[in-house]
């Protein structure tokens, strides 16, 4: 989760900007206090929010993908060999075939 969130906002601070901007490298130095009205941070934060949950709605798309994925790749499996989960054998339990084959 928190990799999300370092991403999200090194995301939206590149985007904005950030601390780097091209006004503040090129000299060009704006008073902080009066840079941004009274909502601004509060309309950051749930920007970054947003942010946050499209971040991690992509990601549990991306999951789901996989996983689907992964499950294609083993029913092709299955199929290459002509494995099915009902044609399994059962594992030998020691009976009455195992001292047939004893003599």
């Amino acid at each position: 989760m928190k990799a999300m969130t370092l991403a999200a906002l090194l995301m939206q601070m590149t985007s904005a900007g950030g601390a780097g901007s091209e006004g503040k490298r090129a000299g060009n130095h704006v008073d902080e206090a009066n840079a941004h009205p009274q909502g601004a941070v509060k309309e950051e934060i749930t920007s970054l929010k947003g942010e946050i949950t499209s971040l991690k709605e992509q990601f549990r798309l991306a999951r789901e993908r996989q996983r689907l994925a992964a499950e294609e790749k083993h029913r092709l499996e299955e199929a290459r060999y002509g494995v099915t989960p009902k044609a399994t054998p059962a594992p030998a339990a020691g009976g009455a075939g195992a001292s047939a084959h004893a003599r």
